[in-house]
């Protein structure tokens, strides 16, 4: 016979137990729900939108109507709710987090205006990942500080973002540029982040060739792998233009590992005695964004 877990095993396996899974043990145990409230509770991915939630792999659809809609695998069913769409996204937002001063979030897409509503008051959500593309303001106070440096962040580009800490300091910074016409040099370098991501730069203009040239006048080293992405190969083709105009003497040919662009010219340019950057284009068709220009530093 089997001997019953003590507390620390029992607060082991409910704390790293799949978190849908853990609710629905949890919801058909009275006897365990209290104690439930004071075990860490962990989510790879929480995701909130206006009418829509997501926790891991459950999707949770509430609207003004009576009824409120769940799939799971691939599977869908429904049960009637309360009326208001605020009320519903309030009881399941108070079933998740309620006396909890942490949430544990691998993953955390923030596309509510509404959800600081709900929360409880001190609660505070510990990520590794952070996706805030309008509600960047609103999201950050609701970050645990152990949370930073972020290994992720993605947002939408404008010119008070590049002075916040948050943003300089993510290992990787996804910027949506769909509502930023340009991004000057005096923003590019205040990014110290490992890599810096550009996505639908199509109308946008970045002042990359001034970068490289202020890095290779100073002598500093770039240390962030810029990626600007595209959907327009035309984009990619007029950048490429203008660096061949600068640094057309140093186009070389060199081999990496991704699926290049035809035709387009591959630059190595020096920094110093130690460094060089080298500048690139890719296609990854299964992208949105399928075009890509890479800006990276190597030593050599």
């Amino acid at each position: 016979m089997p001997f019953p877990l003590t507390y620390p095993g029992f607060k082991c396996v409910l704390e790293h137990l799949e978190a849908v899974k853990r609710a629905h043990i949890i919801g058909r145990a009275p006897g365990l729900q209290k104690i439930d409230k004071l075990i860490p509770l962990r989510l790879r991915d929480f995701y909130i939108i206006c009418d829509k939630m997501t926790i891991n792999n459950w999707i949770i659809r509430y609207s003004d109507n009576d009824e409120v809609e769940f799939e799971m695998n691939g599977k869908t069913f429904s049960r009637e709710g309360s009326a208001g769409l605020e009320d519903k996204m309030k009881k399941f937002v108070n079933f998740y987090f309620c006396e909890r001063r942490v949430i544990h979030v691998d993953k955390l897409c923030w596309f509510d205006g509404l959800l600081p509503d709900f929360l409880p008051v001190g609660m505070k959500f510990k990520v590794n990942s952070l996706t805030a593309p309008f509600l960047f303001d609103t999201a950050i106070p609701f970050i645990d500080p152990r949370s930073f440096p972020l290994k992720t962040l993605a947002t939408i580009a404008n010119a008070p973002i590049f002075d916040d800490p948050v943003v300089q300091s993510a290992e990787t910074l996804n910027l949506n540029l769909f509502y930023c016409r340009r991004v000057p040099v005096r923003d590019l370098k205040k990014l110290n982040n490992r890599t810096v991501v550009f996505e639908h730069c199509s109308f946008s203009r970045l002042d990359m060739v001034l970068l490289i040239k202020y890095h290779i006048e100073t002598k500093q080293d770039i240390r962030t792998i810029f990626v600007i992405s595209t959907s327009k190969i035309y984009v990619i083709r007029e950048m490429f233009s203008d660096l061949e105009l600068r640094f057309g003497e140093f186009q070389c040919d060199f081999d990496f590992n991704e699926r290049f662009i035809y035709d387009s010219p591959k630059f190595s340019i020096p920094i110093n005695n130690e460094s060089r950057i080298q500048v690139y284009a890719i296609e990854d068709p299964e992208e949105d964004c399928s075009y890509k220009m890479i800006v990276k530093p190597v030593s050599g």
